[in-house]
């Protein structure tokens, strides 16, 4: 006797409806096994999102880079020499061409033919009021002589000094401690090659 997969009413029997649902079940299981094998493991997926960072407790903040500090001019105006050890007088009539802007213009000292023997001669500038400077720049076209700078209240002295003694070249700055005083003085303490000392412009200038 065999048994038919329908039954007389012509509906599906038992065993075909058990056999079609396993069937269905087999599908969807495999459908639900590829699904899942497809979306990465929670581990993986934390793996592959961006880790936020915070800064360091200890880093080290960056320090801004500190402003360049400010300069004043200060207007002088070259007036005439100081030679305490000679005859009081050193070109003084030259002595404007130091402060007129001009380069190729300068005040110039007597040409000393043998050794300087004076303890030093000065270019006197006039600043118009008691000031204190911080700086004093000089060009010349006589390099190679030494100099310092000082500071007074009257053109005929005394005078302090402000600055350390140095050779001069080409263009020279020399820094200043703080003095007020309305006249400056540059003090040539010797003379360069040729005995004669030219200062083309000298500045003077204050912290702003």
């Amino acid at each position: 006797m065999t048994h038919s997969d329908s039954t007389r009413d012509g509906r599906p029997s038992t065993r075909t409806r058990l056999v079609a649902g396993a069937g269905l079940v087999v599908l969807l299981g495999g459908f639900a096994a590829i699904v899942f094998s497809g979306r990465p493991s929670d581990d993986a997926a934390r793996e592959t999102l961006p880790v936020a960072t915070t800064p360091s407790a200890n880093a080290p903040t960056p320090t801004p880079p500190k402003p360049k500090p400010k300069r004043v001019r200060i207007p002088v105006k070259g007036i005439g020499a100081y030679d305490p050890d000679g005859d009081r007088a050193e070109n003084d009539s030259a002595a404007p061409l130091a402060t007129d802007g001009v380069l190729p213009t300068a005040w110039k000292s007597e040409r000393y033919r043998r050794s300087f023997a004076k303890t030093g001669v000065g270019l006197v500038l006039d600043a118009g009021r008691p000031v204190t400077a911080n700086r004093v720049v000089i060009a010349t076209e006589t390099p190679g002589f030494t100099a310092a700078v000082r500071v007074g209240s009257s053109p005929t002295g005394p005078f302090v000094s402000v600055s350390k003694e140095q050779s001069v070249k080409a263009r020279t700055t020399f820094a200043l401690r703080p003095q007020s005083g309305r006249y400056v003085m540059l003090w040539i303490t010797s003379m360069p090659e040729g005995g004669a000392v030219a200062v083309n412009e000298l500045t003077v200038s204050a912290a702003g």
